[in-house]
């Protein structure tokens, strides 16, 4: 049910105010004779808003950030554990032009659905409360400290009987079919995590299996198969504020590659021209890394080879901006082989949702790829039934994808209601 009147109750230590602005004076800022507008741009997971419009039913909810008083970015960041770091930025506008407070709370990895969306409510309600003072409501917000209040602090790894490590197993079964095709997938996934402030040390492993049957109109049945395996490390040390340094290292198996086994092992270097802290607002990292691969082959490549061993050396630079016009996510990344300069790979990935104006934003998201690094692929051409049942890696000199959505609203600013009939709020249709 709604909170109102509005009850915070504050344990200290739990919220961790990471950033403020002053802004205006108190003296300066006028009363409203409306409720506060509020708009909630959740970009994590955990964002439940009919929810929030429910449990907030205190501030009016607006569609658009151009209506609002108030605007509620929401960012988050996986942690150590499995679990999420949340940073919710509280943006003014209006009369709280240049005012800003940032909030900082996590969430365990077993935590649910309801265990997140009630955590980020109360985020909300902490942060908004000094806006909505302002607002008629303003006279009846109070804020209640439990009766017995304990400073808080974050467990040591002297109190961790895990030391930090986190394990996770995951196992797939997928099976489907009909009358003339039948299609079988069975993966499983191991992995072990160890975050700290300092380290980050991760190792994961999984296998694939991909089997699919056709059958054609000559009364045959052709089987296509697809098996993959791989272990992995990734070692990482921080070096201050903006450096680290790393060390990678993997097996692998793919019979779509045409690769019964690739080990590659490099160390490798990463500056981020913001502060690491800064993460969930704004990344811009340089990566450089260098190793040495050992390759050997189902088949007889088509360079007459049937394993050999390569140095590499991949320059790999990320920007990701989370911010109140939108999200922008740059991948740009150069690779080669060491004295064969010809084998080398050129890449950019996108990822962006931008606001153009009131109501109006754009999706774009894509990739580019130029690939002559291709020293897998088997001698021979394939047949129809492999290349239509994606059965092995074609020779190709680039990969590309693309996709482009523009959004527009319009209508009232408000965004208060909540209806779950016939399967939930607004904007649905027959198909």
């Amino acid at each position: 049910m709604a909170l109102a009147p509005l009850i915070v109750v504050i344990a200290l230590g739990v919220f961790l105010p990471a950033s403020g602005s002053a802004g205006q004076s108190a003296a300066a800022i006028q009363s409203l004779d409306r409720p506060l507008r509020v708009f909630l741009d959740c970009r994590s997971g955990g964002c439940d808003q009919e929810f929030f419009r429910t449990e907030l039913a205190w501030v009016d909810h607006v569609r658009d950030q151009k209506d609002a008083d108030v605007h509620v970015l929401v960012t988050g960041q996986g942690t150590g554990g499995g679990g999420t770091e949340y940073t919710v930025r509280f943006i003014g506008h209006g009369q709280w032009e240049g005012q800003e407070d940032t909030l900082r709370r996590h969430s365990e990895a077993a935590a649910t659905d309801d265990g997140r969306r009630r955590l980020l409510t109360q985020v909300f309600a902490l942060g908004l409360a000094r806006f909505a003072s302002a607002t008629p409501i303003g006279a009846t917000l109070r804020v209640a400290a439990p009766s017995a209040a304990v400073p808080g602090r974050q467990t040591t790894a002297a109190d961790d009987p895990w030391n930090y490590w986190v394990f996770r197993t995951n196992f797939n079964l997928n099976l489907n079919g009909e009358a003339k095709s039948d299609f079988t997938n069975l993966n499983a996934n191991q992995s072990l995590n160890r975050t700290t402030a300092e380290w980050k040390i991760n190792f994961n492993g999984g296998v694939s299996y991909n089997e699919s049957a056709y059958e054609l109109t000559s009364g045959e049945i052709f089987h296509s198969y697809r098996r993959a395996w791989n272990v992995n490390n990734l070692t990482v040390k921080s070096l201050g504020d903006h450096w680290s340094v790393a060390g990678k290292a993997g097996a692998s198996r793919s019979s779509y590659n045409n690769q019964q086994l690739n080990v590659r092992v490099a160390p490798g270097v990463e500056y981020n021209v913001f502060p690491y802290s800064e993460s969930t607002e704004h990344e811009l990292t340089v990566q450089w890394t260098t190793g040495i691969n050992h390759f050997v082959y189902d088949e007889v490549t088509i360079y007459g080879k049937t394993e050999e061993t390569k140095w590499d050396q991949t320059l790999m630079s990320r920007l990701n901006l989370r911010q109140p016009f939108g999200t922008v996510s740059l991948t740009v990344e150069a690779a080669h082989y060491i004295g064969d300069p010809g084998k080398y790979r050129l890449a950019l990935f996108a990822d962006n949702e931008l606001r153009i104006t009131r109501g109006l934003s754009l999706r774009l998201d894509g990739s580019y790829q130029i690939l002559h690094d291709q020293l897998y692929l088997p001698l021979g051409e394939a047949s129809d039934e492999e290349i239509i049942a994606r059965q092995r890696q074609l020779a190709t000199s680039y990969r590309f994808s693309l996709a482009v959505g523009f959004t527009y609203r319009f209508g009232s600013i408000n965004n208060n209601v909540v209806n779950p009939r016939f399967g939930g709020g607004g904007g649905g249709g027959f198909f």
